[in-house]
């Protein structure tokens, strides 16, 4: 049924009853949660507000400043948008002289500083500071909101909290009794728990279909699952609470880098699973360039202020958002039939996001934590994008299956014709096999021939046609082997670089010629002085020859060059009437080759100890063991 799922209404069909499903399941989970939330809690009263734009009141002063400074507000979830200011709240509490103990809670985590004091009669009971500035263990209650045990008192009992934030300002207030608390903190964290565990599910899960099948759309799901289950982790505290509660630094930022690495990694799980690309390459490089937005964003939310990352984010989520939708309906309106399900699956979490991100920058305000909304929507999204990908997965299996069966009956009517080629060319076979074994013979002779004059041109291609050694192309090759060589058998390779002193000046005062005759005879010195078999000079290039000796340690190496520059500084070079006195430079390497070494290191190392030599005033050798050059760095 799924390998006909482009062109049968049947599969249609099926398609729409899930999407049916999942809205079913969306009303239900979220009528379950408005369910679980507290029906009565006790409301505080007589809310007021301070700005403290100068940040000039401590505790003391601020109980001094007249009422009529003070700003009255009627309703317990304040929501002031992004501000940067310090703000003071105060209210009064009834009487909490109760044999239960009363707990009042901050139901927002992202708060950066937050102070709070319980005052009676002008005498401080009770202080606490918190917010995401400080460690979590120095948090008055161990609790991924921020709670405050109430003192237990007759008298009035008024509250003053100091909050100073980058991002959102937020202060849903309420106040329980313990057992209420209790009981609604084991429900809530029941279900962010049921929450998170199926998001980790997930993204295991299919990170184990990656390694079996090798997909790369199984492991950019299972990123982003997690970055996602990290995000509302961020968002409702839990983050903090269980997985970096010593790293204020990350609680910041926590929010801004899992939601822009979600975000980014929808980009491209939407790109890879619509094959886009083969959709329309234009469509494609915007993801794309969305991608790299989106990173570019989550670089700057590092170090810009959380305010005004928030609000860029906003902006890059309804685009980008916006942008994977029409793609979306573009590509379902075109038949590709598994855009319907991502459709609705993207358009709820891309709801569900935008409502949140509303709701901090106070356009809209909602009555119940930001991360319920987001939950949800994260909820039905990755499922149904679980269920889009095994449907994306079993056509592409049913596609590769009918691929197999129609190569399966080819090669059966191949398999007939062969048959019949076979009886005509048994009656031809007596008269072939004479012609053939005479071809055979034929070719025999000619490939033998073809091998010697191969050989032979690759014997030419390897030297130097001025000096007759190897030239530059045979000590790449060999220079290559050596040095795999030595790290296969871990034994010392050493290489030579070496420069005739001054050679300009021969060219310029003798002509070329002479300069030939002055490399020639150098080249043989070099020879002559080699007797192993494994020992290879090369012509580098110019008036340079480089040296390959393996099995040769640098004592071994060093010895050798300096006798041959003290036989090259002796010899006298006779050329059309002209003694010239040479000498030579020379840079020696040595080392084992290491497994994460690279093989020009050698090389280079040669190379450095010439230039070493030549800064030393010439005619002279100087060498270094590669590994003893990494210990003194």
């Amino acid at each position: 049924m799924l390998a006909n799922l482009s062109s049968s209404k049947r599969p249609k069909n099926w398609i729409l009853l899930t999407v049916g499903l999942f809205f079913i399941l969306l009303l239900l989970v979220a009528n379950t949660l408005h369910n679980k939330l507290p029906s009565a809690f006790i409301n505080v009263s007589q809310l007021s507000q301070l700005l403290d734009a100068n940040n000039q009141y401590d505790i003391n002063s601020v109980q001094k400043v007249p009422s009529t400074e003070w700003q009255s507000i009627h309703q317990p979830t304040l929501t002031l948008g992004l501000v940067n200011d310090v703000f003071w709240f105060s209210f009064s509490l009834p009487d909490t002289t109760t044999e239960q103990t009363h707990l009042l809670q901050i139901d927002y985590p992202l708060l950066d500083n937050l102070s709070i004091w319980f005052v009676s009669k002008n005498q401080v009971l009770a202080e606490h500071h918190a917010g995401d500035d400080l460690a979590f263990s120095q948090r008055a209650l161990a609790h991924k909101s921020f709670l405050f045990p109430v003192p237990n008192t007759a008298q009035p009992l008024t509250v003053f909290i100091r909050v100073n934030t980058d991002g959102a300002l937020h202060l849903p207030l309420k106040l329980w009794e313990h057992n209420d608390f209790l009981e609604f903190n084991s429900r809530n964290n029941l279900i962010l728990g049921l929450f998170l565990g199926l998001m980790l599910a997930m993204g295991v899960c299919y990170l184990f279909l990656f390694v079996t099948s090798r997909s790369i759309s199984f492991l950019l799901y299972s990123t982003y699952v997690v970055c996602l289950g990290l995000t509302l982790a961020s968002l409702s505290g839990l983050g903090y609470q269980y997985f970096w509660p010593n790293s204020p630094w990350l609680q910041q930022h926590a929010l801004g880098i899992f939601a822009s690495l979600s975000l980014c990694l929808a980009v491209i799980f939407c790109q890879q699973l619509l094959q886009v690309k083969d959709q329309h390459q234009g469509m494609s490089k915007v993801l794309t360039l969305s991608a790299g937005t989106i990173i570019f964003g989550l670089l700057l939310s590092l170090i810009v202020p959380l305010n005004i990352f928030i609000q860029s984010f906003v902006m890059i989520l309804c685009l980008v958002g916006m942008l994977e939708l029409g793609i979306a309906i573009w590509l379902w309106y075109r038949g590709v039939h598994i855009a319907i399900l991502f459709t609705f699956s993207w358009a709820i979490l891309f709801g569900s996001s935008l409502l949140v991100c509303l709701n901090s920058l106070n356009v809209i305000q909602l009555n119940i934590p930001s991360h319920y909304p987001l939950m949800l929507g994260a909820t039905v999204e990755a499922m149904m994008l679980a269920l889009i990908l095994a449907i994306s997965h079993n056509q592409q299996r049913q596609s590769l299956l009918a691929t197999q069966v129609e190569l399966l009956e080819r090669e059966k009517q191949a398999q007939s014709s062969q048959k019949a080629m076979l009886a005509l060319q048994e009656n031809a076979t007596e008269e072939l096999e004479y012609k053939v074994q005479e071809r055979t013979l034929e070719l025999e002779i000619a490939l033998r021939e073809l091998s010697d004059m191969n050989q032979e041109l690759e014997q030419r291609n390897t030297l130097d046609a001025l000096t007759g050694i190897r030239n530059r192309r045979y000590f790449d090759k060999k220079y290559q082997a050596e040095v795999r060589r030595s790290r296969r058998e871990q034994t010392q390779l050493s290489i030579v670089m070496i420069d005739i002193d001054h050679f300009k000046k021969v060219n310029d005062e003798y002509g070329h010629l002479i300069g030939d005759e002055c490399i020639k005879s150098v080249a043989n010195t070099i020879s002559k002085a080699l007797k192993r078999p494994s020992d290879d000079i090369c012509r580098y290039g110019g008036e340079e020859f480089a040296l390959i000796l393996p099995h040769t340690d640098l004592a071994g190496a060093m010895a050798l060059v300096e006798q041959l520059r003290m036989d090259i500084q002796n010899t006298s070079i006779q050329a059309d009437n002209v003694s010239i006195q040479m000498t030579i430079s020379a840079g020696v390497a040595c080392a084992i080759t290491e497994l994460n070494q690279s093989e020009d290191a050698i090389l280079a190392l040669a190379d450095k100890q010439l230039y070493l030599a030549k800064n030393a005033g010439r005619n002279n050798v100087q060498g270094r063991n590669l590994n003893a050059t990494k210990d003194q760095e």
